[in-house]
């Protein structure tokens, strides 16, 4: 394994990536944790959702899921599905220990073509809404997920990047303790849900710190706009540092890749002229297509061609 080059860039110094930060052992244990022991917080204050609702509507989802003959590790594509059932959809295929596909707007045809995902969910109908309503608040986990196992396939620019349970716990984990996230916080966080920046922002980062999530009150904004309090870049030539400090994404690299200059926990960043050279815990699992991955996992680190200014 220490000669794989995907595991040798996911390496940060000699932390190497099964030394895992972060504290649950897969994101089912982070909802089960956060909203057993945390139950009574509104998680969504604007419809007043608290975490134990959540968590009984994920329940609700996974056992239909079940009933659709959905399995561990199978790939589950959604597209067009609004918040919250978004975020409650991709936890409950994450209960069951399958991969949530998601992807830009027009990848749809790639996706098809290059997973051949088992489900396609472009909607919750009312026949559905109906049959999920009547399943049972309670789910038992009859596999057992790894912090290493897939969790997302996400499509950007025609690749399938795949990304583990560990890639968006510690993702996440490096935006809260960067930026000091804390209970008290509301978030506003006004992302796309197909992205993977979208899932560490809003389906994870709420529930990780404790915080609740509102489009009315909150008193911290995650946009791409440039007068939110965190402006999250998905197109960029450079790495600067900014008051507040500008989110550089990196779809490779999870997510977020760097807060103005400074990188994202346990990731590192070795600037070129032409290429830049990336390690860390949030490096992806690699591309679906292995030559692809064949061109960027090179010199023990992942290697883009884009020149990065630190």
């Amino acid at each position: 394994m220490k000669n794989n080059p995907i595991y040798q860039a996911q390496c940060f110094g000699n932390i190497e990536p099964i030394e895992y930060m972060v504290p649950y052992p897969n994101l089912r244990s982070l909802i089960v944790g956060q909203c057993i022991k945390f139950s009574d917080n509104i998680l969504y204050r604007d419809i007043g959702m608290t975490n134990g609702t959540f968590l009984k509507s994920i329940n609700k989802f996974a056992n239909w899921l079940l009933n659709k003959k959905t399995n561990k590790n199978d790939r589950v594509f959604v597209t067009n599905i609004p918040s919250p059932v978004m975020e409650i959809l991709s936890y409950a295929i994450w209960s069951l220990g399958a991969t949530l596909v998601i992807a830009d707007d027009n990848e749809r045809d790639t996706v098809i073509s290059k997973v051949k995902p088992k489900l396609i969910i472009d909607k919750i109908t009312k026949k559905d809404k109906l049959i999920i309503d009547k399943q049972s608040e309670d789910f038992i986990e009859i596999n057992t997920t790894l912090l290493l196992d897939e969790a997302v396939i996400y499509f950007n620019n025609g690749n399938g990047i795949r990304l583990s349970h560990y890639n968006l716990l510690i993702n996440t984990y490096g935006v809260q303790r960067q930026l000091n996230i804390l209970y008290k916080d509301l978030l506003r966080v006004d992302i796309p849900l197909n992205t993977s920046t979208g899932i560490v922002l809003k389906t994870i980062l709420p529930l990780y710190s404790g915080t609740s999530i509102s489009e009315k009150s909150a008193n911290i904004t995650f946009s791409t706009k440039n007068d939110s309090d965190y402006q999250v870049k998905f197109d960029w030539e450079n790495l600067k540092n900014t008051n507040p400090q500008c989110l550089y994404v990196l779809p490779e690299a999870t997510a977020i890749l760097a807060f103005g200059t400074t990188p994202n926990h346990l990731v590192s960043i070795i600037s070129g002229k032409e290429i830049v050279k990336i390690n860390g815990h949030s490096v992806m699992m690699g591309y679906l297509d292995d030559k692809t991955n064949n061109k960027v996992f090179k010199f023990g680190s992942l290697v883009m061609q884009k020149c990065i200014s630190i």
